[in-house]
């Protein structure tokens, strides 16, 4: 067997082989091509590999790896056992049911992965050497099966030892044989069975020799106390230390025991004969005080009773003035209530006056300011007629200056035309005259042109400053107005103001008031509950009184039952002290029987 251990990394590229034999592969060696190597890497669990030839060893084995992962889970190497099949087959080879059983080791197909003549490892098929047994080859399902009368006179027993390679643990041999050696077992069994049975008879009758004689000792001096005319003196001799020794000793303990008790007993028998008589007197005396207790008990009942009916009328005339305080303590309190509510509606009014007169302050504060803008409206409204005035006149000025135009352009034309004219006269010499006549001439008609659009332009400037110039003495009339409905409105604001305020002082006057007025029912209130209070507690008090009478009553009652159970426990008393008597005396009849 050796150990190894192999990481993940391959051979020519750093990584490294471990093997217990110190065998270290070199760099061409391939890890990623062996069995073991790729079981353990991609099952998890341990992985049984199919045998193989081992480089180190040159000899045939088989690996029993598991694969080694990170904590991450991934594969970090692999580390197992590898096993002989050599080593393997001398360990399975000892395994044998009878004289000439063998065991093998198979592989899933049934081929020799151990057997004595090596040469068959691997090369020879179990079933096919014994094919009477061919019939089993697929009886392995991982349970162990067994038939000890199996075809060609064998029994066969096996068992699958890995699920994943299949291998599975066979063991044979003649049916005979092992019938033979049960037969053997099964006489072995029966010899010592009846060897056994001697022996217990032996001990048996040995031991109840020795048992009985002393259980028969016991018998005869328990029987003798039974009978009433037994010697306590007397005692067993134990002459064993068993369980019948033990016994024996027990029983002599136990008439020590019984001796000093029937001594104690004789003893107390004198003494319970005085006690009688001391008895007898105490239960005389006890009746006497009982009669005088029942008599006091009564004339005790009559000053309760009187006691009772005096708290039952106290406890009504209170109860009487606890109603009255309850029925005053709610008038107060729902008084209370209605001053604390009408305080808050007349707070939350004078809140509403607050809110309003602030309103109002702020009303007339935008009068002024919209009366101030007013006035300033009405003189920029003026400044603006004015300036339409000034615009008015320049207009008419302008309307004049396009007349003017208008005249100097027909003129103008004129002159065009009779320097045309002249031109014409004069001939060729005259030609650029001619030109320059021409020009002015169309100079002239787009001035008059232009002039003639400016007098429109100027004529409905002129209407719509006629238009502006009467808005703007309608807007200053309209402020007028307006000006004087603002100082009409202020005036009725002051009013209104004046008057929140004088409507403020009343109500706070109010509030004073009511504040007095609550102070006044809080103490009332403070009053009513301290009353109410203290006869609570004189209810209580009563309570408790009556409480505590009927306590009395009833201790009275079963003081008087108590009473009448004594007077007649005290006759029951003088009759047992009669009884106890006789039975003192019996008693000592009996003890005076035993020998102390």
């Amino acid at each position: 067997m050796a150990l190894y251990y192999a990481d993940e990394v391959p051979m020519n590229q750093g990584g490294y082989f471990y093997y217990s034999g110190g065998w270290t592969p070199d760099s061409s060696y391939d890890k990623y091509s062996r069995q073991w190597f790729i079981d353990a890497r991609d099952k998890s669990g341990i992985v049984i590999t199919d045998p193989y030839m081992d480089i180190p060893t040159a000899s045939l084995v088989t690996t029993i790896c598991i694969g080694v992962r990170n904590p991450d889970g991934s594969f970090a190497g692999s580390t197992g056992i590898d096993i002989s099949l050599k080593e393997l087959n001398n360990l399975v080879g000892k395994i044998k049911l009878s004289e000439s059983g063998q065991s093998f080791i198979l592989d899933k197909n049934g081929n020799y992965l151990t057997n004595e003549n090596f040469d068959k490892v691997l090369n020879t098929n179990f079933f096919d050497e014994f094919k009477a047994l061919s019939k089993y080859k697929n009886s392995v399902n991982g349970e162990l099966f067994i038939d000890t009368d199996a075809p060609g006179g064998y029994y066969i027993a096996g068992q699958l030892i890995n699920s994943e390679t299949g291998w599975i643990l066979v063991t044979i041999g003649k049916s005979s044989e092992i019938y033979s050696q049960m037969k053997k077992n099964i006489i072995l069994i029966i010899i010592m069975a009846i060897l056994a049975l001697a022996v217990s008879v032996f001990i048996t009758i040995l031991m109840a020799s020795k048992i009985v004689k002393p259980i028969q000792s016991v018998d005869v001096a328990v029987n003798g106390i039974a009978e009433g005319n037994a010697d306590l003196t007397q005692r067993l001799a134990a002459t064993t230390k068993d369980e019948i020794g033990d016994l024996v000793e027990g029983f002599n303990k136990f008439m020590s025991k019984l001796h000093g008790i029937i001594g104690d007993v004789k003893d107390s028998k004198e003494d319970l004969t005085s006690v009688k008589v001391e008895l007898q007197e105490s239960i005389d005396g006890a009746a006497s005080s009982i009669t005088e207790i029942l008599s006091n008990i009564e004339s005790m009942h009559g000053q309760i009773d009187n006691q009772t009916k005096s708290v039952t009328q106290t406890s009504a005339a209170v109860t009487e003035i606890a109603e009255n305080i309850n029925s005053l303590e709610r008038m107060i309190e729902s008084q209370a209530s209605g001053v604390t509510q009408a305080s808050a509606a007349v707070e939350q009014m004078i809140g509403n006056i607050s809110s309003v007169n602030a309103s109002v302050e702020k009303m007339a504060a935008s009068f002024n300011a919209l009366e101030q803008s007013t006035s300033v409206g009405i003189q920029k409204q003026q400044r603006v007629s004015e300036h339409v005035a000034e615009i008015e006149a320049q207009s008419k000025a302008l309307q004049d200056a396009n007349v003017a135009i208008t005249n100097v352009a027909s003129q103008t034309n004129l002159l065009a035309m009779n320097a045309a004219i002249e031109a014409a006269h004069a001939g060729e010499a005259g030609k650029g005259f001619s030109v320059v006549a021409d020009e002015i001439r169309k100079l002239s008609e787009t001035s008059a042109a232009e002039s003639h659009k400016i007098s429109e332009e100027l004529h409905k400037i002129s209407e719509s400053i006629e238009s502006v110039v009467i808005a703007a003495r309608e807007s200053s009339e309209s402020f007028a107005g307006v000006s004087e409905k603002i100082s009409q409105t202020d005036e009725l604001v002051n009013q209104i103001k004046s008057a929140m305020q004088e409507q403020q002082e009343g109500s706070q006057q109010i509030v004073e008031a009511l504040k007095t007025m609550n102070d006044n029912t809080s103490e009332v209130r403070s009053a009513s509950r301290e009353m109410a209070e203290g006869n609570r507690t004189i209810l209580t008090e009563i309570q408790n009184l009556q409480d505590a009478t009927g306590v009395i009553k009833e201790g009275m009652n079963e003081m008087t039952i108590g009473a009448e159970e004594m007077n007649k426990t005290s006759g029951q008393l003088s009759e047992i002290s009669g009884k106890v008597n006789d039975s003192i005396n019996r008693i000592g009849m009996q003890i005076d029987q035993f020998k102390v």
